[in-house]
């Protein structure tokens, strides 16, 4: 091996690595950005489950509830608060 296949060598594996250097990078970027939707999601997520949670107890309650116009009137008020509190966008 001569000194001009080393320097040509020496530039490939350069070339290399900063290629490598940047795909690296740009993984960096993408994982961050899946990191900040998984975060958002898992937010959503919790929002949704108390939401679920609160409409299936209005839901237990009103199945206690003989009256078909008392039902009525508990699941209207159950969900008109949720809505006034920005909790529920139904």
């Amino acid at each position: 091996m001569n000194v001009n296949d080393i320097i040509k060598e020496n530039e490939d594996l350069r070339r290399r690595y900063i290629k490598a250097k940047e795909a690296i990078g740009k993984l960096e970027r993408k994982i961050e950005k899946l990191e900040r939707e998984n975060e958002a999601l898992r937010k959503q997520n919790e929002k949704l489950r108390k939401k679920n949670k609160i409409l299936m107890r209005a839901i237990e309650i009103a199945a206690q509830i003989k009256d078909y116009d008392a039902q009525t009137r508990h699941l209207r008020a159950v969900l008109e608060k949720l809505r006034k509190t920005g909790e529920f966008k139904g």
